[in-house]
């Protein structure tokens, strides 16, 4: 499985490397709080909804604390075959920890 620290989901965002951001929270949660340009496909969804995940560059995906990221991250790299894709380490818990400390994560 890779995995990418926010710090370093941090410097693509600023560097603007080309990339897609998945939250696979459900879409109440995601309501309340997310990660700047990321777009929520819950995990329950991914089977009917991976037709907007990009193949043709990275994608970072995340849940609450990068633990339920595990399931999708297999599915699409095993089932779907993807190749790009990365679990944000301590998902958006960690994020608002270390990025965004005003973020109200629950």
């Amino acid at each position: 499985m890779k995995h990418i620290t926010t710090f370093e989901l941090k410097e693509k965002m600023d560097s603007n490397v080309p990339f897609q951001l998945v939250d696979t929270r459900d879409a109440e949660k995601f309501a309340e709080c997310h990660i700047k340009g990321a777009i929520n496909i819950p995990q329950i969804d991914l089977p009917d909804l991976n037709h907007l995940i990009l193949k043709e560059i990275p994608v970072i995906i995340y849940c609450l604390y990068g633990v339920k990221s595990q399931a999708p991250y297999l599915y699409l790299t095993e089932k779907l075959k993807f190749k790009n894709i990365y679990v944000l380490e301590g998902g958006i818990y960690q994020w608002a920890t270390d990025i965004e400390p005003s973020m109200p994560v629950a």
